[in-house]
């Protein structure tokens, strides 16, 4: 890997009608690599490829790359670990997205109901507060009730 700072001075060196023996020379590189840089029209980031194996492609995604590695040498393989984890990586990141899919419905068709419990000071008493939330799936709109328990008669009132 060349750094940038190094490709300059190469560059700048051979603008300056050194040659490229020379500079290789100076810079302890082989002239290979100084003819390689002089045609970069830019410095170039490393970038390492992601070959992947015909072994690797079978595993599942849920296993983690050091039970892969271990299986892989059982059969044989000798690459080494640092390969089976770059390949891995990328695909265990993908298995974490989640996917969230809105539930969409037209108004009035659909709520979500729920109970809840809080702790509360009513006329300087500690007591548990009973809350039921409902939330319309259209406008996502809150309808919330408290009540001394969760029976029917303290959530509907009798008429």
């Amino acid at each position: 890997m060349v750094k940038a700072d190094l490709w300059h001075e190469i560059h700048s060196r051979f603008k300056l009608k050194e040659t490229k023996k020379e500079i290789a020379r100076a810079l302890s590189l082989d002239v290979r690599t100084v003819r390689k840089l002089l045609r970069q029209e830019a410095p170039q980031p490393y970038e390492r490829e992601l070959k992947g194996s015909r072994l690797l492609a079978g595993f599942a995604v849920g296993y983690c790359a050091i039970s892969i590695y271990e299986e892989l040498r059982a059969d044989g393989y000798r690459g080494g670990y640092d390969v089976v984890r770059r390949f891995v990586g990328p695909l265990r990141e993908e298995a974490t997205v989640e996917a969230t899919m809105r539930f969409e419905t037209p108004p009035g068709q659909q709520g979500q109901a729920d109970w809840g419990q809080c702790w509360t000071i009513v006329a300087g008493r500690r007591v548990k507060v009973h809350l039921f939330v409902l939330t319309l799936g259209y406008s996502r709109r809150m309808y919330a009730v408290a009540t001394s328990d969760e029976k029917m008669p303290a959530f509907l009132p009798v008429p």
